[in-house]
C-alpha cells in the first residue's frame, strides 16, 4: 500500500510543480467539460485506464482493501486534449469526452433508440417534442453496456463494443454499417477543433426490415435475424411532420391500466411502474409501453431513464 501512497503523493507533487512553472491552474476549463466518460473505480468494478475527470487519465488497481484510482497524466484541454479511457491516453480524436460529443450533442437523425458511438454504456432514446426531434440519454451504469442487437444493458464492460472502437472513419463520406445492428449505419463528417481535422460519425437508421449494404438500405433477406430493439419502435429516414389523432390523454386509469391511445408525440411515466413508461409513435400516434434498465427509473421531468430506486 505504501507504494500506491508513494506514486500518488509524486503525482500529486508534479502536479503542483507544473502549475507554478505555467503560471496558471490546470483545472480553470473542468468546469467547462462535460464529464460524460468520468467515474470511479469503485464503480466500474475493472482494472484498467479510467477518467477521473474529462482532464486527468487514471488507472485503476485492486488492493486487499478495495480499488484504487492512480493518476497518470493530466490532459492538455486548452490544446484540444481530452481523457480517452478507451485509448488509454489523453488524445485530440473523437471520444466521450471531446466536445463534438458532449451531453446534449447527439444528433437525432430519426426517432428510436441509438447507440452512443463514444461510450458503451449510454444509448440515446430521440423522440419529437411537437415538431422538434430531441434525444435523452440513458446510461446503463455499473459494469453494463448497451447491446445494440437488443436494445437493452445486457453486456458488460469486458464486451468487444467496450474495448474496440466500433466506427471507422478515414474519409468525410465514408458509410458503414454499425456493428451488431445492421439497421443502422453511420456517415462520416469532418470538422475542426483547435485547428485539428476531426473525422467523426453521425448515426441513421434505414426503415424497418431494411439492412444498409454500401450506401443503399435494402430489404432485409428472407429468413435473416434482425437485431430486435424495443418493441416496435417504428423509425423514419426524414420523420414527416406528423398529425396526432386527438383522442383520449396518455393517462392510465387508477387501476394501472395500459392506456390505448395517445395524443401527444414523446415520452410519458407509467404511473403503475417507476420503471416503465409509455412511447408515443411519431407514426399515426402509436403507443407502446417500455422500460427501463435494470437500477434505473423513468424521470419525466428529464424524459429519461435515471439511476435510482422507486
Amino acid at each position: 500500500m505504501w507504494r500506491l501512497a508513494a506514486i500518488l503523493m509524486t503525482f500529486s507533487l508534479n502536479l503542483c510543480l507544473a502549475a507554478v512553472y505555467t503560471h496558471r491552474p490546470l483545472y480553470t476549463r473542468q468546469s467547462q467539460i462535460q464529464a460524460r466518460e468520468t467515474t470511479t473505480c469503485e464503480g466500474r468494478q475493472l482494472p484498467g485506464p479510467i477518467c477521473e475527470s474529462c482532464d486527468l487519465l487514471a488507472t485503476c488497481v485492486k488492493h486487499s482493501t478495495g480499488w484504487v484510482n492512480i493518476p497518470v497524466e493530466t490532459c492538455d484541454t486548452q490544446n484540444g486534449f481530452y481523457c480517452n479511457s478507451l485509448l488509454g491516453r489523453c488524445s485530440n480524436e473523437t471520444g466521450p469526452c471531446h466536445p463534438l460529443s458532449a451531453e446534449g450533442n447527439f444528433p437525432c437523425t430519426s426517432h428510436g433508440v441509438f447507440p452512443d458511438p463514444y461510450d458503451c454504456q449510454k444509448y440515446h432514446m430521440c423522440y419529437f417534442v411537437g415538431p422538434t426531434l430531441v434525444s435523452a440519454t440513458v446510461n446503463c451504469g455499473g459494469d453494463k453496456a448497451f447491446n445494440p442487437a437488443t436494445g437493452q444493458c445486457s453486456l458488460t464492460l469486458t464486451h468487444s463494443v467496450c474495448q474496440n472502437q466500433q466506427f471507422i472513419c478515414e474519409n468525410a463520406g465514408d458509410a458503414h454499417g454499425w456493428p451488431m445492428s445492421p439497421n443502422i449505419f453511420y456517415i462520416c463528417k469532418a470538422s475542426t477543433n483547435q485547428d485539428e481535422r476531426i473525422l467523426y460519425p453521425t448515426l441513421y437508421r434505414c426503415d424497418d426490415g431494411e439492412v444498409f449494404d454500401g450506401y443503399y438500405c435494402r430489404p432485409a433477406a428472407p429468413g435473416s435475424q434482425m437485431p430486435s430493439l424495443p418493441p416496435s419502435m417504428e423509425v423514419v429516414n426524414n420523420p414527416p411532420s406528423v398529425q396526432v389523432p386527438t383522442q383520449a390523454p396518455l393517462i392510465p386509469d387508477q387501476t394501472g391500466a395500459k392506456p390505448k391511445v395517445c395524443s401527444e408525440i414523446g415520452l410519458f411515466a407509467d404511473t403503475g411502474d417507476c420503471h416503465k413508461y409509455y412511447y408515443c409513435s411519431a407514426i399515426s400516434g402509436s403507443l407502446r409501453q417500455m422500460e427501463c434498465p435494470t437500477g434505473t427509473v423513468f424521470n419525466e421531468a428529464l424524459s429519461s431513464c435515471t439511476l435510482g430506486e422507486c
